[in-house]
């Protein structure tokens, strides 16, 4: 099974009014199970049967600091979209469904709970960061309460490479991630790869099965983040 994830700006790279459709050409060339997009417009992705959208975010007012519909010309902005394979059997509330989606999906490693989620939309600049980790860890505490197959997906924003602390939104930030990870029993798949924001934690019953962990997009190809995705052993 594979997972993926990329933030990709809102398709806005160069401001180039061709962008949407070279995001969207280069994604249909990879095959995932999962692909959770963030910072993200509606793709037509041929590979899912099954898209999911967090709370689109309001058209033609400021919200958060930003009118979006200025800003992308019209587009409607979604800040977490997972594309899927597999349909959803249970979506879970959540602190701030405009920000964060959390499915349920029946696989062949059993029923997992993806939770999609930026930490960071406006990087370190507050409250915004600080609300979206304590919604963060108070959506996955509680999931975890009814599924512990709970994989958290998305741009953390954070690096968690010790000499990397200018990719983090602060030490208590990666902190708390770090102590949220060890409390439900989770591994970061991703904390190894260099210069990386956007992370993949799976169930430590999971990493026996993790057959590879990489990047499948550099930063400044499709977006100023890179693609990530995991590959996770059925055998």
């Amino acid at each position: 099974m594979k997972i993926a994830t990329l933030n990709i700006d809102w398709a806005k790279i160069y401001n180039s009014p061709n962008h949407f459709l070279k995001i969207e050409k280069f994604l249909n060339q990879q095959d995932f199970d999962f692909l959770i997009l963030t910072e993200a417009l509606a793709l037509n992705l041929k590979n899912y049967n099954f898209c999911y959208f967090s709370e689109q975010i309001p058209q033609n007012v400021d919200y958060e600091n930003l009118n979006y519909s200025q800003y992308l010309n019209g587009e409607k902005a979604f800040r977490t979209i997972i594309y899927s394979k597999f349909p959803s059997r249970k979506k879970y509330q959540v602190s701030d469904n405009k920000t964060s989606l959390a499915l349920e999906f029946e696989t062949e490693f059993g029923d997992i709970v993806i939770y999609a989620t930026i930490i960071g939309t406006w990087f370190n600049k507050l409250p915004f960061a600080k609300k979206e980790l304590e919604n963060c860890v108070t959506d996955c505490e509680n999931i975890y309460k009814t599924n512990q197959n709970l994989l958290i997906v998305g741009d953390l924003n954070t690096s968690f490479l010790e000499n990397e602390m200018q990719y983090c939104i602060n030490k208590e930030t990666t902190k708390t991630i770090e102590n949220l990870i060890d409390k439900l029993s989770l591994y970061n798949t991703t904390k190894n790869l260099k210069k990386n924001i956007d992370h993949i934690i799976i169930p430590q019953n999971l990493t026996s099965k993790i057959l590879e962990s990489n990047v499948f997009v550099e930063a400044g190809i499709l977006s100023d983040h890179q693609g990530i995705y995991i590959c996770l052993d059925s055998v």
